[in-house]
């Protein structure tokens, strides 16, 4: 049997798998099918707390005159296996009013609820080192909607060591 990869290599390796998708979500949710067979990832709310990181600047979404910006921060699971913390900030306006509807009042993830748009993920940036204890991995990307590039969200993605455990993530 192989030895399980260091919590460094986990981290490269979750890191390559998000690079290649735009939808975090989609790869957590087939790392998810690959320990757990049949178990769907889910989106539990959280409430924002003391440790929130601070909101976007606005300018960041070219924001025209009546939109606005909604926080959602939910802890992304598998199961009971927390997989991410995430922060997404995103503007309602540039949704549909089903997909508002969804993020209002379900467990599924953003990226599932958003597909339809085809987005983008432009990665802000990326850090495994000098994060607290017990993260893997922290990324921060802006979304863009497909044939307008509109940025409509931004993701604060905080990668728990714990869920991950040292295992191989299953390849794209």
């Amino acid at each position: 049997m192989a030895p399980s990869p260091s919590l460094a290599e986990t981290a490269h390796q979750l890191q390559q798998a998000l690079n290649a998708q735009p939808s975090a979500t989609r790869v957590l949710q087939h790392y998810c099918q690959g320990r757990f067979p049949g178990l769907a990832l889910q989106a539990v709310a959280l409430p924002p707390g003391p440790d929130a990181p601070p909101p976007p600047e606005p300018e960041r979404f070219a924001l025209r005159k009546g939109e606005t910006l909604r926080a959602r921060h939910v802890s992304l699971r598998c199961g009971a296996l927390v997989l991410s913390d995430a922060w997404n900030w995103y503007v309602p306006e540039r949704l549909t009013a089903e997909m508002n509807e969804a993020l209002d009042n379900s467990t599924e993830p953003f990226g599932h609820v958003v597909a339809s748009l085809h987005f983008t993920r432009q990665t802000l940036s990326s850090e495994t080192e000098n994060l607290p204890a017990g993260i893997l991995l922290r990324n921060r990307a802006l979304l863009l909607r497909g044939g307008d590039r509109l940025p409509f969200s931004l993701v604060e993605e905080s990668y728990l060591a714990a869920g991950f455990n040292h295992v191989t993530l299953p390849p794209e």
